[in-house]
């Protein structure tokens, strides 16, 4: 779907008329494949910057119910393509045996699936549930569950298998992927996504009051002075 109907505005990447999505944060226009492509490009940097996966790692790729669980899969395989990799698939709900309901408990029994196996395991974990996470732990008191620098921690102790390569991907830009549908409002994000729970709401609204907000965040909690401060060691 384009974004503007009288063709005044461009892709601020490749010139393209079809302009697909706002970058409000960055001030970018962007056409549906440069947003694509922007979005692989920040999970290769984040691979490279963390040293989350090798060249020739075995993988499992954990598949979820969530609304872009095709859009990430068909990234990742892009990502990938270009290395020897081998990769698994398996159904978030096998590993679980039940519900996934809230949002991030299947995390725990992941965790545990990746002590049983010698592969890499890859989850979805986007850049909103990350921050939203940290919030969690900031008002609970609680690291039961957290997501830094690309890998799962919990309870402080670092599950170094389990990880993700889509932590600085923002949810509208992944879900408006998903759905081709440019610039999602709040209203369409909370009706897609069921934004029921109250750390990502609060994400979502901090994000649309200060473009900009989720990176700084991700900045700010990514400082080795402050997760050494809880416990945290790299």
């Amino acid at each position: 779907m384009r974004l503007n109907t009288k063709n005044t505005v461009r892709c601020s990447r490749c010139g393209s008329k079809e302009v697909f999505f706002e970058r409000r944060y960055s001030g970018e226009f962007l056409c549906l494949k440069c947003l694509r492509r922007s979005l692989i490009r920040r999970m290769e940097r984040a691979v490279s910057k963390y040293n989350l996966l090798e060249r020739d790692d075995n993988i499992i790729y954990i598949h979820t119910d969530f609304p872009y669980n095709e859009v990430l899969y068909g990234m990742f395989l892009e990502m990938e393509s270009n290395f020897p990799v081998k990769i698994k698939e398996l159904s978030c709900r096998e590993i679980t045996k039940g519900s996934i309901k809230f949002r991030w408990g299947w995390l725990s029994d992941v965790a545990r699936f990746s002590i049983e196996h010698d592969e890499k395991v890859v989850v979805p974990i986007l850049l909103d549930d990350v921050i939203a996470l940290f919030l969690r732990f900031i008002f609970s008191g609680s690291p039961e569950i957290l997501f830094l620098r690309g890998r799962l921690f919990l309870a402080t102790k670092s599950i170094r298998k389990v990880v993700s390569p889509f932590i600085e991907l923002p949810i509208d830009e992944v879900l408006s992927l998903a759905h081709t549908t440019s610039n999602l409002t709040s209203e369409q994000v909370r009706k897609i996504f069921y934004l029921d729970n109250p750390y990502l709401k609060m994400v979502w609204e901090l994000e649309q009051e200060n473009p900009g907000m989720r990176f700084s965040f991700l900045r700010s909690i990514q400082r080795t002075d402050l997760l050494e401060s809880i416990g945290i060691i790299f």
